[in-house]
């Protein structure tokens, strides 16, 4: 990839990069994602190959096997998605046996990819090198198509036991871990890694992005948001643009990319042109399809969200979920949804005290906008 005006390296590879330099980044950048939209029907399989490159962002306990194969099968699967990555699988002080990632990434067993063809990266979560590079041998050897390294997670659990964004803090493991993956899987085989801007500020997302990049890793996602602040607002799109500064590698923003328009102002902020969305997609399952121009840039029918949870229901029954969990799972949806289109909020009261499946079925018959 040529580099352009935001993947210059900063004097001192770590240290704080100046307002002035962001800002002719900027500038220089918007002639670029010019260029990036217009070509956003085309999708880009890596981040700075032609076209767009739209992530499905992994969720823990929602974008298992079966959502992934939803999401990516609509639209006769053009859905307009360039990758998915799976829920973290944990690795603690032994290697994941092959059984268990067979199991957490299902896709594995078919080439590493969706039904419709979209590629599935594992995603691992963990503080030691060793366990962690072996767990990602073992993944590239049943065939995942890439490696992602979750440094990310904000769950109290998960950094009170040496992973995701406990990381944050030391940057030097962040850089010690990528390197011990990157060595152990096949050159051919991206590994990747997905952080936040810091623990409790961004002032050192510089040192994070070198430490990430250093260690090897193909591409760098960046949630826009601090470990501290959960889900919570703001968004600090501008802080991505320091990570494009200080490495060579694409750098992926993540965080709060809810309609087409703010991949824009995202881009104009960040200097970032690849994306990857989450939480959004629980409200606008079609949105990566809109983004494309592939659908009618519109709120998503009731109806339609109706017939997708429906099918999800199913699908999660017809894989051997039991029944009060696959409830769960659907509600949880409805939930998600609300947060982010009011249209929902009383199709989840509705249902959010519903035990079985037959009452949650028959009120999303008769879903349907005023």
């Amino acid at each position: 990839m040529t580099l352009g005006a935001c993947e210059r390296f900063v004097a001192d590879p770590g240290q704080r990069v100046a307002e002035a330099v962001l800002e002719d980044m900027r500038r220089d950048s918007a002639a670029r994602w010019a260029a990036t939209w217009g070509e956003r029907h085309r999708v880009a399989a890596r981040p700075g190959e032609p076209g767009l490159y739209l992530a499905l962002a992994p969720m823990d306990g929602i974008t298992d096997a079966v959502y992934r194969r939803l999401l990516t099968d609509q639209f006769g699967g053009r859905s307009g998605i360039s990758l998915c990555v799976s829920e973290f699988v944990r690795v603690t002080r032994d290697p994941v046996p092959a059984a268990v990632l067979l199991r957490d990434v299902p896709e594995l067993a078919h080439g590493g990819h969706t039904r419709a063809g979209v590629p599935v990266y594992v995603q691992l979560l963990g503080g030691d090198p060793e366990p962690l590079a072996e767990t990602a041998r073992r993944a590239a050897e049943l065939g995942a198509p890439g490696i992602d390294l979750n440094f990310g997670c904000p769950a109290k659990t998960v950094n009170n036991h040496d992973g995701g964004a406990s990381l944050l803090r030391a940057p030097q493991r962040i850089r010690a871990i990528v390197a011990r993956v990157r060595d152990r899987v096949p050159e051919h085989i991206p590994v990747t890694a997905k952080v936040r801007v810091g623990w409790d500020s961004s002032d050192g997302l510089e040192e994070i992005a070198v430490a990430a990049a250093s260690g090897g890793a193909a591409w760098l996602t960046v949630h826009a948001r601090t470990r501290t602040q959960l889900y919570q607002p703001p968004v600090r799109w501008p802080d991505l643009a320091r990570a494009r500064a200080s490495i060579p590698i694409p750098v992926v923003a993540n965080g709060d990319l809810r309609v087409p328009e703010d991949l824009s102002h995202c881009a104009a902020q960040s200097c970032c042109h690849a994306f990857m969305i989450g939480r959004a997609a629980m409200a606008r399952p079609d949105l990566f399809a809109v983004i494309r121009g592939a659908r009618q840039d519109r709120p998503l029918p009731l109806a339609e969200l109706a017939d997708i949870l429906r099918d999800y229901h199913a699908a999660m029954r017809d894989d051997g979920l039991e029944p009060g969990r696959a409830v769960a799972r659907v509600k949880q949806w409805l939930r998600l949804a609300a947060q982010l289109d009011a249209r929902f909020e009383p199709h989840f009261h509705a249902t959010k005290t519903a035990a079985a499946w037959p009452p949650i079925a028959e009120h999303l018959a008769g879903m349907a906008d005023a």
